[in-house]
Parts: structure tokens; C-alpha cells; sequence
């Protein structure tokens, strides 16, 4: 997606620093996010059925679904969408990696590799028109051009401060702001946008259709809270009830500092960050997606020279319970033994095909069964035998 701007390169010099736009001049460079649905029409197929995913907006005139562009049986009213199409309305479809393969792929593998949150929406503009006045993300954004081009505006110097970037108006006053760098992003460029950066675009004589990256770090905040959360576990001072009326007696309030304090304390215990971490991790491997079952008969008839594969992309992560280990992935999970440790670690961080002798930890017998468990649920693909011989 970003060459040739190396992956370190990216996020070492640009990520939330500034803007970049990778200029291609290859325009059919995603055609295979899209293959079918090059047109309106078919792009808007995908969500017939889902109307709540589906907005309309032309500058600060917004028209919202379902109550607007939905028919009497739940389904999309292309007509009317078609209509305001034609009269200038920019059409934006929310969440596309959960109904276009490639664009899942896509985003579950970005998710995989930065440990952030991944949302994908498509913009389908007519011709000269604009979607958006100028406004901020609270996210960061990968814009990627898949038919068309668009002409956007980026505005150096107004960037919007963190702490601002929750407020519920995005918009920004066009009198207040600098004048714009202008980038031409055409087919099979991608512009990257840090959260905060003002910016607007447009479309010339041709319509266009971008896929919209966007990228959901969590905040110190967020994990501030999920620290937390995961001491109320452990910590009955953490769980104690509000008293009556404290949203509107004066006294009462005075009397929550101290506890909100003593919560405050709890998280410098160090296991409190661990368990905050272990919140997030769960959260972004509940995003992944992986077969609901694998194949019985590919279970059947495993030894311990069977090559194997992890499922990708695939976030996964390996939790120490009470009782032993427990592999998380998908809205899945897979316990084990205390004993299964290693062998958990090594399939989860795996990036190349092993057998199932390489398991670390367990006698055969082990190896076998917990290869058969996870090949029967999807997080791991049995490879044929001769598809790498450099393993045999």
C-alpha cells in the first residue's frame, strides 16, 4: 500500500508528524481491492441490505439514512440515492472491510501489524463536487484512490489540538484557516493524513472513488481506564457504589475526591498496566476474522510431520489463566495447560509455515492434539505435504 515508502520509513519519520502523498502514476495499482464493484451501482449492492450503513453528504448539507434512503422492505432506496448522487450528494459507505474480502484482508492485516483498530469506508463523489467543508479527523486517515481523481486541500498550520479532536463539530470556519497545499490524488495513490490535519477535497470533471484507511490508535486514556477496570477485579475499594445523589448534592461530591484518588493509586501497581494491555490485546483480537471451522478431514490423519500454517491475517495473543493458558483469537479462544505455554507463543507469533514436530514444549502426542484443535477451529490451515520442501 505505501511503496515504495518503506513500512520503518513511514512510521518512523511521517506517522502523526505530518502529511505524505505517495504518488504512483499506476492507475489500476487497486484494482483488486474492488475487482467487481467498479461502478456506482454496484458498490451500492453490497449494502442493500444495510441502509444504516450508508450516508449522503454534500459540504455542511448532510442527509442521513435509513430514514431517508430506505423502502418499505429495510432495503436501500436507490433511487433516491441516485438521485441526490446526481444533484452533486457525495455517497459514503461505512465499514466496507465487512463486505468487500480484499478490504478486510487489507485492514485486518494493518491491524495486525500496528495493533490499532481499522475502520474502511468508501466515498463515491460526482463530478465537481465536495463532500466535506473543511474539517478534522480524530483519527488518522490512509486515503486511497480507487477510480478517479480528486484535488484535496491540506492546511498547514491550523491542526487541530489533541485535546479538541473529541468535540462533536469537525467543521471548520474557511475564514479562519491559511492557504491550502494542494495534492492531486489520483488512481492508485495513497495520501496519508495525521488526526488534527484540516483538510477538504473535491472532484474535477469525472467522478471519483476513494477507500478512506482509518486508523483508531488508543489513547493513554484509554489505557488509563482499561488499567483500572482490570484492578475492580481485584480491588473492592474499586467497586464500591456511588452514593445517593451525587450528581446533585454538593456535600456528597466533596466526598468523592477521595475515592477517585485511592482508584487512581491502584494502577501503580504494575500489574495494573499488564492488565490494561491484556484489555486492548482482547478487544483487537475479537476484530479478526477467521473460517468458523475448519475442515474435519483436514484434522484427521496429522502427525508430527504435518506442515501447517497460522491463519492470516490474524491478530492473536496468549493469556495466563488460573488454570493454565489461553489462546485468544477471532471471538474464539483455545485453553491449554500451564505446559502449553511455549508451544501457544511459538503459533502465535508465527510468521511462516512449521510442522507440527517444531511445538515447543510438548511430547508428541501433545503436538498432534493441539494442532488438531486449532486446524478444527479455523486458526490454523494444513498445508500439503510438498508445498515446502525446504521444511522437510
Amino acid at each position: 500500500m505505501l511503496q515504495p515508502l518503506a513500512v520503518e520509513t513511514f512510521l518512523n519519520e511521517i506517522w502523526a508528524k505530518t502529511h505524505y502523498h505517495v504518488k504512483r502514476c499506476c492507475a489500476g495499482y487497486f484494482d483488486n481491492l474492488l475487482p467487481g464493484p467498479a461502478t456506482v451501482d454496484e458498490l451500492l449492492e453490497l449494502f442493500h441490505r444495510e441502509p444504516t450503513s450508508v450516508r449522503l453528504m454534500r459540504g455542511k448539507d448532510r442527509k442521513l439514512g435509513p430514514d431517508r434512503y430506505q423502502v418499505a422492505d429495510g432495503s436501500l432506496d436507490l433511487v433516491s440515492i441516485r438521485n441526490d448522487f446526481a444533484d452533486g450528494y457525495t455517497i459514503v459507505l461505512d465499514s466496507v472491510e465487512r463486505y468487500v474480502r480484499a478490504v478486510a484482508t487489507l485492514s485486518h492485516s494493518i491491524e495486525v501489524e500496528l495493533n490499532f483498530p481499522i475502520q474502511a469506508n468508501a466515498y463515491i463523489t460526482p463530478p465537481r463536487s465536495q463532500g466535506l467543508t473543511p474539517h478534522f479527523d480524530d483519527h488518522d486517515v490512509l486515503i486511497l484512490q480507487i477510480r478517479g481523481s480528486k484535488l484535496w486541500h491540506l492546511y498547514d498550520g491550523a491542526d487541530i489540538a489533541p485535546h479538541e479532536l473529541r468535540r462533536e463539530e469537525k467543521a471548520v470556519a474557511a475564514d479562519d484557516l491559511p492557504l491550502p497545499t494542494n495534492f492531486r490524488v489520483e488512481a492508485g495513490d495513497v495520501l496519508y493524513v495525521p488526526r488534527g490535519k484540516v483538510h477538504a477535497a473535491e472532484t474535477n470533471s469525472e467522478p471519483s472513488i476513494h477507500l478512506t484507511v482509518g486508523i483508531h490508535p488508543p489513547t493513554v486514556a484509554m489505557l488509563a481506564i482499561g488499567a483500572i477496570y482490570s484492578r475492580s477485579f481485584h480491588d473492592d475499594g474499586l467497586n464500591a457504589l456511588l452514593p445517593p445523589r451525587h450528581l446533585d448534592d454538593a456535600n456528597v461530591q466533596a466526598s468523592l475526591d477521595v475515592l477517585v484518588r485511592d482508584a487512581l493509586k491502584t494502577v501503580e501497581d504494575p500489574s495494573a498496566i499488564t492488565g490494561g494491555l491484556d484489555l486492548l490485546a482482547d478487544v483487537l483480537a475479537r476484530r479478526g476474522r477467521c473460517p468458523p471451522i475448519g475442515s474435519i478431514s483436514n484434522a484427521t490423519g496429522i502427525g508430527e510431520q504435518t506442515l501447517v500454517k497460522k491463519y492470516e491475517p490474524l491478530y492473536s495473543w496468549v493469556k495466563t489463566v488460573a488454570d493454565g493458558v489461553v489462546l485468544q483469537f477471532a471471538s474464539l479462544s483455545v485453553g491449554a495447560g500451564a505446559d502449553h505455554k511455549a508451544a501457544m507463543l511459538f503459533i502465535s507469533r508465527s510468521t511462516q509455515p512449521f510442522r507440527v514436530r517444531d511445538l515447543p514444549g510438548l511430547n508428541t502426542q501433545q503436538q498432534i492434539e493441539l494442532a488438531r484443535s486449532l486446524i478444527v477451529s479455523g486458526f490454523l490451515v494444513r498445508l500439503p505435504d510438498d508445498s515446502d520442501d525446504r521444511l522437510s
